[in-house]
């Protein structure tokens, strides 16, 4: 599993998702989606729902997707919990500090508004409910395998409550689960949310699940096993966004390299490379302009598969986030991660041979249980020596119903965040070095819905640099492309550019 996130820019980015269809059963038909009649004091016109996110960009999909839903049957969308009818928390669960949060927010909530329904979904939803069915402020949960019936549910409890009938907590079938005591969950699938899209840059969440386990991660309970959207249905989705003006389409999951397997016989997997075909045809979808791969495990970059993105480099994004975790071979072996130190630098090597600009970003976890101080510092010189241009950095959490909280070793937390803000000021020189290699150097930006704080339009290189236009043109018309030379740094994160000038 990897924690890579896709940041927004600040762009309203379509979301288009596959959802876990529930696993009891129950049928909540379409007829319960009625609108509700109006509480005093709200608009008169419509019911209003807030949507809280925490976590990885997989969360921030699947909330935009119940954003819709709840659009979809005249609920209004509102920024501030004390507005609305509804307040849904769809939680993470990778760190203790990310449980600690959604029980704050709930609390939170509750205090802003003590008539609006609290609603909590996601991966600490899935993974102790029972801990939040003890929260007072909490109305109704939802884990994530009965998110499809999340609408539906939470709409049927928000008429019992007005009705004077009794409030379910949860959706009838799901157990509580205490301290991620589980199985490892299978649902089948829907496609995407169907999300209207004439934006730049569009998500397609293509895989969802994890059938890894490694030492540290509780994701594979959390999300369930690895399954993915039928290619041909994902295909129809894409060309559906591409259509309706979308230039960029991201593709994304929980393990996105391991698309399409589930599909084959296990007799039948090896030596099939599912996604690598799904990539020949999703580059011949006419008017596809760009397309990203969120995130890799380092041994699914194959050379098949980076031929076949070379091949099409005219339209491919080189930017790879190949999550690392770790930079020390013992410390990857007790992790449970599938490859070696040579392996990865081996993947980011074939990458560059192909990509001479590719932006290489990873995954780090410090802190894991029995990590030296003199493996930490061995892992800090492979990172330099590799050659990674940017770090995201999540500090070893201890996670229940995982194999490394029993492990012997664990550190003290200081000793965790001292790593983490060494990796992190790691990071930051690491991206700065990358961003300066491209001063004075054309590239090719794709305009945005968004401005900076001067009012500058603002853009994407395929390589992952962020570009403001030292002045709007008609070069700089949201959804297309254009040449422009970096000048320089507006700050940490930004670069200025100029009008390209060809000799």
């Amino acid at each position: 599993m990897n924690t890579f996130s896709e940041p927004t820019n600040g762009e309203n980015l379509p979301l288009n998702i596959l959802q876990v269809m529930p696993s009891t059963g129950q049928n909540l038909e379409a007829t319960t989606l009625k609108p509700l009649t109006p509480t005093a004091g709200k608009n008169p016109a419509r019911e209003t729902v807030f949507v809280k996110t925490l976590g990885c960009k997989v969360n921030t999909f699947d909330s935009h997707a119940i954003e819709n839903q709840f659009k979809a049957i005249g609920y209004e969308l509102v920024d501030d919990p004390a507005l609305a009818t509804i307040s849904v928390v769809n939680t993470c669960s990778v760190t203790e500090n990310a449980d600690k949060e959604a029980r704050y927010l709930a609390r939170r909530f509750r205090r802003s508004n003590e008539d609006s329904l609290i609603v909590m979904t996601g991966c600490y939803a899935q993974t102790d409910s029972s801990r939040l069915l003890s929260l007072a402020e909490i109305d109704v949960i939802v884990p994530n395998e009965a998110k499809e019936q999340l609408v539906p549910f939470v709409q049927e409890q928000l008429r019992a409550r007005r009705e004077g009938r009794v409030i379910l907590k949860m959706p009838d079938g799901i157990k509580a689960v205490s301290e991620n005591k589980q199985t490892h969950f299978k649902s089948s699938l829907t496609l995407f949310d169907r999300a209207d899209s004439s934006q730049t840059r569009a998500f397609v969440k293509i895989q969802d699940g994890c059938n890894g386990f490694c030492a540290y991660c509780l994701i594979p309970y959390a999300r369930g096993a690895s399954r993915s959207v039928p290619s041909n249905e994902a295909l129809t989705e894409i060309k559906r966004l591409v259509n309706t003006g979308t230039r960029e389409i991201v593709l994304t999951g929980i393990h996105i390299g391991d698309y399409g397997l589930d599909h084959l016989p296990e007799d039948q997997r090896s030596g099939r490379d599912p996604f690598v075909e799904f990539m020949k045809q999703l580059f011949d979808i006419d008017g596809l302009v760009r397309v990203r791969i969120s995130s890799l495990e380092p041994a699914e970059l194959t050379e098949n598969l980076i031929k076949v993105l070379a091949e099409h480099r005219d339209k491919f994004c080189d930017h790879f986030h190949l999550p690392l975790q770790a930079g020390h071979d013992d410390v990857l072996r007790r992790m449970r991660r599938k490859y070696n130190t040579a392996q990865y630098r081996a993947a980011c090597d074939m990458a560059r041979s192909y990509f001479p600009n590719v932006c290489l970003g990873a995954d780090i976890i410090p802190g894991f249980p029995g990590e030296t101080a003199a493996q930490f510092d061995e892992a800090c010189e492979f990172i330099t020596n590799v050659g990674l241009d940017y770090l995201h950095v999540f500090p070893y959490s201890r996670r229940p119903n995982t194999s490394a909280n029993k492990m012997p070793g664990h550190l003290e937390p200081q000793v965790i965040k001292a790593r983490a803000l060494r990796l992190r000021e790691m990071s930051a020189v690491m991206r700065k070095a990358y961003m300066t290699r491209f001063i004075g150097q054309p590239v090719e930006v794709l305009w945005e819905n968004r401005m900076d704080a001067l009012g500058r339009p603002m853009g994407t290189t395929r390589n992952y640099l962020n570009v403001a236009a030292s002045r709007a043109s008609e070069n700089t018309v949201q959804g297309q492309t254009s040449l422009w030379t970096i000048k320089g740094f507006i700050n940490d994160e930004q670069m200025l550019g100029i009008p390209f000038i060809t000799n």
